[in-house]
């Protein structure tokens, strides 16, 4: 088993005229908590993308867990969470409708979890 929880190897982010992530390497070990800090545009977001395989990199290879990015992308979902600045909530459903609706996206979905 790896024991690192994030591993990344020059990776590289590239979108027409800016380059969001340029050449990053980095070990974060299992079981240990860092801050990912930066200013805005630092490519902070476009990173977290990229691991959880919601962003392919232009260059470089990442893992999370262990497992590789963009080709065990399920695998990273099904043990990671991630909520975007732009999360929608869906202001018509109360909360309990809202578990419903989103409970049918997540196979090993967790009612005790919830509650």
């Amino acid at each position: 088993m790896n024991d690192l929880a994030i591993w990344t190897e020059q990776l590289v982010k590239t979108y027409p005229g800016v380059r969001a992530v340029d050449g990053l390497s980095l070990n974060v070990p299992r079981g240990v908590a860092y801050g990912f800090l930066g200013r805005n545009g630092a490519g902070k977001t476009t990173t977290i993308r990229i691991l959880l395989g919601l962003a392919r990199p232009t260059e470089g290879r990442a893992t999370v867990l262990g497992f590789s990015t963009g080709r065990e992308q399920v695998a990273i979902l099904e043990r990671t969470a991630f909520v975007s600045e732009s999360k929608t909530l869906y202001g018509n459903l109360t909360p309990w409708e809202l578990v419903r609706f989103t409970r049918g996206f997540y196979p090993k979905w967790s009612d005790q979890a919830v509650a």
